[in-house]
């Protein structure tokens, strides 16, 4: 009976099965292992990944975004409302600079269940996830050996990066880690919490150079730890170092270190000098296709923290959104920011259910689908393609006939959703496609256009 009480109360204790200390010595055996190797580091030009298993990116798509972390106590924008005066923070001034830590106590997410966000989001098309284990706060989803703000002095250890990490591999969604090199909670970090404030640096250059690496040893920690404790990570999402007065912030040494741990992973270009393997314009659409691999990350609700009362945008301002980034090559990252407790606000479940059901018919025509990068400079709506066929995103807004200029005459036209033909036109190499009103819905109504010869655009 006392090893059967013994085994349950280290269960309940440690749900995670961090507290035990043979988990805790190997963790820091493979944390001190991985920064011997970042001493052996060669430091080179980057260049983009060639890994055979980080080419699903190009094709992912579709991805969700979680900003989760102690500010969800509040539902206030994550780590900016410390800043005073900051125009996308808060009013609230209770958690204006330190106030804001008032919450580390308070964050206990007894409800916790990743397995059903992230099963409703594999249903909704999303092929990869990115959690938030460390915002600019400081606070560290895990229990971290490095600094004094994380699951280890807060939650009894227990680890919440694990049972995401599961849940993306249960339903098959790459697995992506978002982790800010900037830390606002670590002593002496170089940030003003007022807006508008320059941060006036009191060390002299060496003292600050010396205070600087302390902190890349400490940042470097925390990242061994998250890249050596969860198997195959797909996914780094830096968001900025910005240590002022420093120049060389690692970057190279840095990223070629991650790549040592992590062959196959793939890295955005945020930890400075925009350095990675894709680039990541936020929240607004660039206005034509850029270069190379990208990713836009937009926000779906309120701000990036957890919104409760505000809307959750429509299913067809989503697809709309998806068919545009698809047509010029890039990925939509879509942030939800999860409650307090662990669990979704209901608005995100009706939300993955309506595109569930269009991914039903029509998934086949932005996931994994190519791109075709000047479509405007021909049609009218966005275009994406697989071989000889090419998928027309008839949207909400379009409206009347659908017209292509200087195209062949294809072999035919269907409506993924219904599977029946749609009639065109076809002359002077001008096409025509008529849509009567029983073929729209209010979303992204597809057309399959197959060619004998795909067209070269």
């Amino acid at each position: 009976m006392r090893e059967l009480f013994v085994f349950i109360l280290i269960s309940v204790l440690f749900p995670n099965g961090a507290g035990a200390s043979g988990d805790k010595e190997n963790y820091r055996t493979l944390s001190l292992q991985a920064l011997e190797k970042l001493k052996t580091v060669q430091v080179e030009p980057f260049k983009r990944t060639d890994d055979p298993e980080a080419q699903w990116f190009p094709d992912a798509g579709f991805g969700l975004f979680m900003h989760w972390g102690i500010h969800s106590v509040a539902g206030i924008q994550p780590s900016w409302s410390m800043i005073e005066g900051y125009p996308y923070g808060t009013d609230r001034s209770e958690y204006h600079g330190k106030g804001y830590y008032t919450l580390l106590k308070r964050f206990d997410p007894q409800h916790y269940d990743p397995d059903k966000w992230i099963d409703a989001a594999a249903k909704a098309g999303m092929t990869y996830a990115v959690l938030t284990v460390k915002h600019h706060d400081g606070y560290a989803l895990w229990p971290s050996e490095y600094g004094k703000m994380s699951t280890k002095q807060y939650m009894h250890g227990r680890d919440l990066i694990r049972p995401y990490v599961e849940a993306c591999r249960k339903y098959g969604l790459k697995v992506g880690l978002y982790f800010s090199p900037r830390d606002w909670g670590y002593p002496g970090y170089t940030v003003s919490l007022v807006s508008g404030k320059s941060y006036k640096n009191p060390r002299t250059k060496e003292q600050n150079q010396k205070d600087f690496d302390l902190f890349y040893k400490y940042t470097v920690g925390q990242l061994s730890e998250i890249l050596t404790r969860y198997g195959k990570i797909d996914l780094l999402w830096f968001d900025g170092m910005g240590w002022e007065g420093i120049n060389d912030i690692r970057t190279e040494q840095t990223l070629a270190w991650v790549r040592l741990l992590q062959p196959q992973i793939v890295i955005n270009d945020r930890w400075g000098n925009g350095i990675g393997d894709y680039s990541t314009p936020e929240v607004n659409m660039p206005d034509e296709a850029p270069d190379g691999w990208w990713e836009n990350c937009v926000i779906w609700s309120g701000h990036w923290g957890y919104s409760p009362d505000m809307v959750i945008e429509s299913s067809a301002w989503v697809l709309e959104k998806l068919a545009v980034i698809r047509s010029w090559g890039g990925n939509l990252l879509l942030n939800i920011g999860p409650a307090p407790d662990g669990t979704m606000r209901p608005g995100y479940y009706t939300r993955t259910q309506e595109l569930a059901s269009w991914m039903s018919h029509s998934r086949d025509s932005l996931i994994g689908a190519g791109p075709v990068r000047n479509w405007k400079k021909f049609s009218i709506v966005p275009i994406t393609r697989r071989g000889k066929i090419w998928y027309l995103h008839v949207l909400p807004k379009n409206r009347g006939p659908v017209e292509l200029q200087d195209v062949p005459k294809p072999e035919k036209a269907v409506l993924l959703r219904t599977g029946k033909g749609v009639p065109f036109t076809w002359e002077g190499n001008k096409l025509t496609l008529t849509l009567a009103g029983d073929m729209r819905t209010g979303l992204d109504d597809v057309v399959a256009l197959t060619w004998k010869e795909e067209p070269k655009r």
